[in-house]
């Protein structure tokens, strides 16, 4: 079979082929309101079309895709895993048991302190910011409003917890799309950020410490949650024994174990648990592991917050993982991106400037489709070769997908997440906006990593020869 030499695309043709991409994205997200994942698929056929001048065949293309898909899988077998831990943690009681005596922290005194805490640990061990606004966070609010704070300073404490444990906790998706991008390890991820979340936490902490002892509060009703409190009472039983699951997860990811079999060995307990002591028959609890826990509650609240969680839950961003994975294969197969970075990669003269980079490019992304997964497939495919010519680990970037694609959506007023926030709470945009603090604290640390050099993971001499010598760097 004759082989069709490849051209080189032209600087002119690689800036039209990303904005023809970038247009169809929008008109397909903003203006049909088709999904992000059906709009990446068919995504795949226009980069193919677009492709022909080049020299490349869908089939080609498509072998390039599928090359760079399996280079996820294990991110993929991990969410998987995931989804299935959640449901059944649900079952064994031990979210139910991490959110009660979480609620237990709530104090007046210091309401905006504990009430970002509060939403960072259920955030943090459910793994979902939306399910924490929706639930914990309508709860929160009210009260706040009953002490006569400003909803503005609520909802951005609220904002600043929830998206704490979203971009931080192995069971969130977006932590593992991140991680599965760029082609690492899970738990080195969530190692790596801790340069830049534990910082902007702690920061947030003591501006929301500070806005509390300057307001004055009055008597709060907390009637809504002592009904979500007693609902998780009267529905599971709670105790140290449903915690061992979590217990066996944390302390053999901690030993370096494989985080699939940290996970299944954690759900294994969780299942038996489920079982002899909260009383659920096999095929409930099984069913949680495939489909998600899913019983009746007479409250509201708690249906949002805990019917939820299976391999299921997680096809979505499996497909996003696929699609997005196999679009970014075939742009940098190309060689659009290659050409577009030559451009500005030299006037890029220190770690710094790099870092600034790929926040640019990570806020431009989101900005142009509200989605993080975007977002993160554009950064690994413009600026993953540029930091490895620098001697930088993928470990950097993924960090930054987080700070400014996890995190940013929350600040993007026509995206799905400001738009959730805003119907949720029932705020307007600009009255949380500026108490958003941690949303603006993680992207200005990470870029405070770059100046400094703090917290960059960087390749050996010795790695660095590899690379020259397989012609991946110069």
């Amino acid at each position: 079979m004759k082989i069709t030499e490849k051209k080189t695309p032209t600087f002119g043709f690689s800036l039209m082929t990303l904005l023809v991409l970038a247009t169809f994205l929008i008109v397909m997200i903003r203006v049909l309101g088709a999904p992000l994942n059906v709009s990446m698929f068919l995504a795949w056929l226009l980069v193919s079309l677009l492709s022909i001048k080049l020299g490349f065949t869908y089939n080609e293309l498509e072998n390039v895709a599928l090359d760079t898909i399996r280079r996820s899988l294990l991110s993929v077998v991990i969410m998987l895993a995931v989804g299935a831990l959640i449901g059944v943690f649900i079952a064994a009681g031990t979210v139910p048991t991490i959110i009660y005596y979480g609620m237990k922290i709530i104090n007046a005194k210091y309401y905006l302190l504990t009430t970002l805490l509060l939403c960072s640990i259920v955030s943090m061990f459910t793994g979902t910011s939306w399910g924490t606004i929706g639930t914990v966070g309508v709860a929160l609010l009210g009260i706040g409003e009953g002490l006569g704070i400003p909803v503005g300073m609520i909802a951005g404490a609220i904002i600043s917890g929830s998206w704490f444990g979203d971009k931080l906790s192995p069971l969130s998706d977006t932590t593992n799309f991140a991680a599965g991008v760029m082609g690492i390890d899970v738990m080195l991820h969530v190692k790596h950020m801790l340069y830049t979340t534990i910082p902007a936490l702690a920061t947030s902490a003591i501006i929301f410490l500070f806005l509390g002892f300057r307001i004055s509060g009055t008597a709060a009703d907390f009637t809504l949650m002592n009904q979500i409190s007693e609902g998780l009472a009267a529905n599971f039983n709670l105790g140290l024994i449903t915690l061992l699951p979590m217990v066996i997860v944390v302390t053999m990811l901690l030993m370096k174990k494989s985080a699939v079999v940290s996970i299944l060995s954690g759900v294994i307990a969780a299942i038996f648990i489920a079982i002899f002591y909260q009383g659920l028959d096999s095929s409930t609890v099984l069913n949680a592991f495939m489909k998600g826990y899913n019983q009746p509650f007479e409250q509201e609240y708690l249906c949002k917050l805990l019917n939820r969680g299976g391999m299921n839950c997680m096809n979505s961003t499996v497909q996003a993982v696929i699609f997005t994975t196999g679009i970014g294969g075939m742009i940098r197969e190309i060689g659009i991106i290659k050409v577009l970075v030559s451009k500005f990669s030299n006037k890029i003269k220190t770690v710094g400037g790099l870092v600034a980079s790929a926040i640019g490019v990570s806020y431009l992304s989101i900005g142009i489709t509200g989605s993080h997964c975007f977002s993160a497939i554009m950064v690994q495919s413009t600026m993953l070769d540029l930091y490895r010519q620098r001697g930088l680990k993928p470990e950097n970037l993924s960090r930054i997908c987080e700070d400014c694609g996890t995190i940013g959506v929350t600040i993007i007023p026509w995206g799905v997440t400001a738009i959730f926030i805003m119907s949720t709470l029932n705020i307007p945009y600009a009255t949380y906006l500026p108490y958003t603090f941690f949303c603006f604290l993680c992207p200005i640390f990470s870029l405070l990593c770059g100046i400094t050099g703090i917290g960059m993971a960087k390749y050996t001499e010795e790695e660095m020869q590899e690379f020259r010598k397989q012609g991946l760097i110069n």
